[in-house]
C-alpha cells in the first residue's frame, strides 16, 4: 500500500513537470482582427495557467515572452476589457508579476465564461489567484495590501469587499 502511493505521487509529480515543460509560448502570432484574438484564445488559457503555475524566478525569458503574449492579447481583445483600478495597483506595488496573474486570470475567465460573464466574478477569481500566487512564491515582497486582501478572503469577506471597496 505504502509502495502504491508513493509511486502514484511520484507519477503525478513526473506528469505535471512533463506537461509545464512543454508549453510553448505563442510566438509569430497576428492579433488584428478578431478572428485572431479568438483563434489565440486556447494559448491564453494555457499561457495564463502556465504564469500561475511557474515561479518568478524560474524560466524567466520564457515568463517575460509570455507576458508579452498575455499583454499584446488583452489590449487588442475587442470581447475582453480589464480595468487595472488603484486596487489592483496597490496589491500590485510591491511585486508587480502579480499585475500579470491578474491580468492573465482575468482573462482566462473572461474567455471561458463568454455567456454567463460577471465582472465581479472574474474579479474574485483574478484577485484569488494573486492571493494563490502571493502565498506560494518565496521570493515574493511582504505587502501589507496584500496580506489584508488575504485576511478579508479568510474572513469570508472578498466578494463583498469587491462589490464596495474595490475601487
Amino acid at each position: 500500500m505504502k509502495t502504491t502511493l508513493i509511486l502514484l505521487v511520484a507519477l503525478t509529480a513526473f506528469s505535471l513537470t512533463t506537461r509545464a515543460q512543454k508549453f510553448d509560448v505563442p510566438m509569430n502570432y497576428v492579433l488584428q482582427t478578431d478572428a485572431d484574438f479568438a483563434m489565440y484564445e486556447p494559448q491564453v488559457i494555457t499561457t495564463a495557467d502556465w504564469l500561475q503555475q511557474t515561479g518568478w524566478k524560474d524560466k524567466r525569458d520564457k515568463r517575460r515572452v509570455a507576458r508579452l503574449f498575455i499583454l499584446a492579447w488583452v489590449q487588442g481583445a475587442h470581447n475582453v476589457s480589464i480595468t487595472i483600478n488603484k486596487a489592483v495597483n496597490d496589491l500590485s506595488d510591491q511585486n508587480p508579476e502579480l499585475l500579470f496573474t491578474y491580468t492573465s486570470q482575468y482573462a482566462k475567465f473572461a474567455i471561458q465564461h463568454k455567456t454567463d460573464f460577471d465582472k465581479n466574478t472574474a474579479n474574485l477569481v483574478a484577485l484569488r489567484a494573486m492571493i494563490a500566487k502571493y502565498n506560494i512564491e518565496e521570493s515574493h515582497k511582504k505587502d501589507d495590501d496584500v496580506e489584508k486582501l488575504i485576511e478579508i478572503n479568510k474572513e469570508g469577506n472578498l466578494a463583498s469587499w469587491i462589490t464596495t471597496d474595490f475601487k
